[in-house]
């Protein structure tokens, strides 16, 4: 039976299911990006049509996104109140609630692919992290799936000759592993929200964004981008795409839950899927516009090499520093880099196949929960 079939039957069993509920469930999500960004776009989104659909209209995802309900670092007390059911958590905006989601992301210069980076993510912290789940459940909130972004660049409002040229530029960057390779080149570091790029790009507050290539798609940088370097690098795979009020969660229905859970598989391939389109879409319409993409020197390479070489020492500090990983916080960390390898095998073997790697989400990640 094909992906699309059992798909297909898994939905008209859930109807079945839920043919006999008498009142709609309607759960609020809340995302502290844009409409248009590719979480909410091309995954959120098409989540919620799906399970209202599934459910003949009886479980409904209510999105809000842009930070209406809250700002990026309160979703996670928000989801902790019940003020929403729902939402992305982002843990290098709270660190301190949840360390050891934290730590293991730190490790993002480690991959640059969304699909590895995604698959290890979700795998590691679902089965294989205990002190992770808990330190979610702590907070009365429960993770469900993780994502991965594409890959970072450089992107910049003026042409650079090279790397070299960042220092004493602008450049905005989040997160300790991003804002410590921007940091390289003696770049000043300035804070801009996601929804605000555009605007500082435009008027000079920042010189460079460090984001993925699909920003120049989906928050329209390519009109005020001149300069990239097409030299990517780590894939951001810490924040849970959907993650739910524990007491919810508990009070759904066996079908209900079984329905959500049904869809995880899609809702990661969907992210992914909408990263390495929105990153197409940007380079072509960036190329048309005249956007320079720029290649890396070999001395960048290899400086960008060294770095990440070094970072397994620096998150390991951390760990130590935090008290996360237990007895040995070197075999925590390696752990996730051995699923990482794991997966760089998996998904080269896929040679692309989408509908090979929501399967195989399916079968050795998400069935065992």
């Amino acid at each position: 039976m094909t992906l699309t079939a059992r798909t297909a039957g898994l939905a008209a069993f859930c109807l079945t299911l839920f043919s006999g509920v008498a009142t709609a469930t309607d759960l609020s999500y809340s995302s502290p990006f844009p409409s248009n960004h590719t979480t909410v776009a091309k995954g959120i989104e098409p989540l919620a049509k799906g399970l209202e659909e599934a459910s003949g209209g009886d479980l409904k995802l209510t999105v809000y996104s842009g930070g209406v309900m809250a700002k990026g670092p309160a979703t996670l007390s928000t989801i902790q109140r019940g003020i929403v059911d729902s939402g992305l958590v982002v843990p290098a905006w709270v660190t301190s609630q949840i360390p050891a989601t934290d730590t293991i992301a730190s490790l993002m210069l480690a991959v640059s692919d969304a699909r590895v980076a995604a698959a290890a993510a979700n795998e590691y912290y679902l089965l294989k992290c205990p002190e992770c789940m808990q330190e979610h459940l702590k907070h009365n909130a429960r993770p469900l799936a993780f994502y991965g972004s594409a890959p970072y660049h450089f992107e910049c409002r003026q042409e650079l000759d090279s790397l070299d040229d960042l220092a004493g530029k602008r450049v905005r960057a989040t997160s300790t592993p991003l804002v410590n390779w921007v940091e390289q080149f003696g770049a000043t570091i300035v804070a801009v929200p996601t929804e605000d790029i555009y605007q500082a790009l435009q008027r000079g507050q920042a010189d460079c964004n460090v984001g993925p290539l699909a920003y120049m798609h989906t928050l329209n940088l390519k009109e005020v981008v001149k300069w990239v370097s097409d030299m990517p690098f780590g894939s951001y795979y810490g924040a849970s795409v959907l993650e739910v009020n524990d007491k919810t969660w508990k009070k759904l229905s066996d079908e209900e839950r079984a329905l959500v859970s049904s869809q995880l598989a899609k809702l990661v391939r969907d992210v992914t899927e909408g990263y390495e389109d929105d990153s197409a879409k940007a380079r072509a319409d960036g190329e048309a516009s005249g956007v320079i993409f720029a290649e890396p020197s070999a001395a960048e390479r290899k400086k960008l090499a060294d770095h990440v070489d070094a970072e397994f020492k620096r998150v390991l500090a951390l760990a130590k520093e935090r008290g996360v990983g237990g007895d040995d916080p070197e075999v925590f960390l390696q752990g996730f880099l051995d699923t990482l390898n794991k997966w760089e095998k998996r998904v080269a073997d896929m040679d692309g196949d989408f509908d090979a790697y929501q399967q195989a989400l399916q079968d050795e990640i998400f069935s065992k929960l």
